[in-house]
C-alpha cells in the first residue's frame, strides 16, 4: 500500500530534518552514486541512462559549488570551487566523448573530499572549532592546455598532457 510513496516521504523528511552536515555528506554520496550510475550506462550502452545520471551528477556538483561561502570558508572554499569547477569541466568532457574514464577520474576526486566531510561529521566535531586539524590539501588546478590532473600518492596531483 505504501510502496514509493512511504519511500519518498521518508527521503523527503530525512533531507529537511538532517544537519548541514550530514546532508553536505548526502549531497556527495549522491553526486558519485550517479557518477557511477552514469558510467554504468556507458558500459551498457544505453545512453539515455549515461545523460540522465551525468546530469544529475553535475547538477549536485553545481549546486555544491553555489552553496560555497568565500567569506566563511577562505582559502578552503576557494580550494573547493576550483575542485568543483574542474568535475564540472571534466566530467562535461567525459559527455562529448562518451568517456567512462574521465568520468571515472571525477569520482576520484571527489571522493577523498566526501570522506574527509564524513569522517568530520562522524565525529561529531565542528569543523569550525579552534580545535587542530590535519593539514589541508588543495585542490587541482583546471587544465588550461587540455591536459588533465593526474592523482599522485600523498594526495597531490600531477598535470598530464
Amino acid at each position: 500500500m505504501y510502496g514509493k510513496n512511504a519511500l519518498s516521504t521518508y527521503k523527503s523528511v530525512q533531507v529537511t530534518t538532517t544537519d548541514r552536515g550530514r546532508l553536505l555528506v548526502m549531497l556527495y554520496e549522491g553526486a558519485i552514486t550517479f557518477f557511477k550510475q552514469a558510467i554504468q550506462g556507458l558500459e551498457e550502452k544505453d545512453i539515455a541512462k549515461f545523460c540522465r545520471y551525468l546530469s544529475k551528477g553535475q547538477a549536485i556538483i553545481a549546486e555544491l559549488m553555489n552553496t560555497l561561502d568565500a567569506e566563511k570558508g577562505g582559502a578552503i572554499a576557494g580550494d573547493l570551487e576550483r575542485l568543483y569547477e574542474f568535475i564540472l569541466f571534466y566530467s562535461t568532457e567525459a559527455n562529448l566523448h562518451r568517456d567512462g574514464t574521465r568520468l571515472q577520474k571525477c569520482i576520484d576526486l571527489i571522493t577523498p573530499v566526501y570522506v574527509a566531510f564524513k569522517e568530520v561529521v562522524d565525529s561529531g566535531l565542528d569543523p569550525r572549532s579552534s580545535a587542530p586539524s590535519a593539514p589541508q590539501k588543495t585542490a587541482p588546478a583546471r587544465p588550461t592546455d587540455g591536459g588533465s590532473a593526474v592523482p599522485q600518492p600523498g594526495g597531490t596531483f600531477r598535470m598530464k598532457t
